[in-house]
């Protein structure tokens, strides 16, 4: 599918608009079609929401792409050729990401493994030096690494893997060197491999912003190794997402009594495969076959909602009927009230604006708080 330029303006509105993120955006492509017609329906859905929905003007996205023009980046969307192929596969992928490098390499990278490697930014000597053999085996063997150019055990990754293949992930936006010391890495990632980033232009890393990066490190690889990680780091979180979307886990083992170990030890305990150089990564991934086509565009390419106020209303009523603060599925709820998928998509939809109900993981729906004062 190709988007027009209007299209890509419409969906950068609706995404830079700070209250809609991928889910969101992904039920409004769903229901109304495409970005142009969500954008007519926002100001009805903003009636009844607790948080009015401020689009961006389409000034403001020309200003973002003037800056990043100029930069040296571009805006990938999701059914452009440079989006990481595996990404297109999880739950809500980033409907677009931008991106700075080498896009001859790029698209070379998308037709071999990838492999993301993370861990501790607080690494040890000894991590630091497995992790630059193992990225430079991982390379020597046609695997392109990804990590998220962090201190630590990140900065090895790509260190190991710059000549051979490796793309950065950033928090912030993609103009944004964090940390600053790893500016000179970033440089040579940027000409010999590539960076790319969900956050708009010129945003600094936040908390927030962490979590949503490493939804991506997992997303377009393979499997994700953990070199070393403390209890509650960010790697656990990669590593989780990348269970989440059914990809492999490795973890390298340590010593019992280091806090850096623990997180990779406990990984090992819930059946993470067990490393101990690059050669157990590669057989693991060998026999394993992953689909790199998502068909998200296909399934949906006919949907054509044309459906009245008062079904629209009447939907809307039976479905806080039948919902509870206990989730269930959305195909559950189809099936129970017996009401045409389409109808219970837009009603759905306008609900979650509303604050009336609420997604949670596995395509699930559940009343709010608010929804019964």
């Amino acid at each position: 599918m190709v988007l027009t330029k209007q299209e890509k303006l419409a969906r950068l509105r609706i995404l830079r608009s700070g209250s809609i993120g991928a889910a969101t955006f992904w039920n409004m492509i769903q229901v109304y079609g495409s970005g142009l017609e969500a954008i007519q329906a926002i100001p009805i859905l903003s009636k009844g929401a607790r948080k009015k929905i401020e689009l961006r003007s389409e000034d403001e996205i020309l200003e973002e792409l003037i800056a990043l023009k100029k930069f040296g980046g571009h805006m990938v969307f999701l059914e452009d050729e440079l989006y990481p192929p595996l990404l297109r596969n999880i739950p809500d992928p980033p409907p677009v990401l931008t991106f700075f490098g080498n896009k001859e390499r790029t698209i070379q990278f998308y037709q071999k493994s990838m492999v993301a490697v993370v861990g501790s930014r607080n690494s040890s000597i000894h991590a630091n030096k497995f992790c630059l053999s193992l990225a430079e085996e991982l390379g020597k063997n046609g695997v392109v690494v990804v990590s998220g150019l962090a201190r630590g055990i990140d900065t090895c990754a790509h260190k190991g893997s710059l000549e051979t293949g490796t793309i950065a992930i950033l928090a912030g936006g993609i103009d944004v060197v964090y940390p600053q010391e790893n500016a000179k890495l970033y440089e040579e990632i940027s000409e010999r491999g590539c960076i790319f980033t969900e956050a708009p232009f010129g945003i600094s890393p936040q908390a927030q912003l962490f979590p949503r990066r490493n939804r991506i490190i997992a997303g377009m690889t393979c499997g994700t190794a953990v070199v070393e990680a403390a209890v509650n780091s960010g790697s656990l979180i990669t590593a989780k997402f990348a269970l989440d979307y059914n990809r492999e886990v490795f973890a390298v083992p340590g010593f019992p009594l280091d806090p850096r170990s623990i997180g990779c030890n406990s990984l090992l305990k819930d059946g993470a495969t067990l490393i101990q150089n690059a050669q157990d990564i590669l057989d693991a991934i060998e026999e394993r076959k992953i689909i790199h086509q998502s068909s998200l565009f296909e399934e949906n390419a006919e949907f054509t909602p044309k459906i009245s106020d008062q079904d629209l209303e009447k939907t809307r009523k039976i479905i806080l009927k039948s919902l509870s603060l206990i989730p269930i599925t959305i195909d559950e709820l189809i099936s129970s009230i017996k009401v045409s998928p389409r109808e219970v998509l837009t009603a759905l939809l306008e609900l979650e604006l509303s604050g009336k109900i609420a997604r949670v993981h596995g395509q699930r729906v559940c009343l709010t708080p608010d929804s019964q004062r």
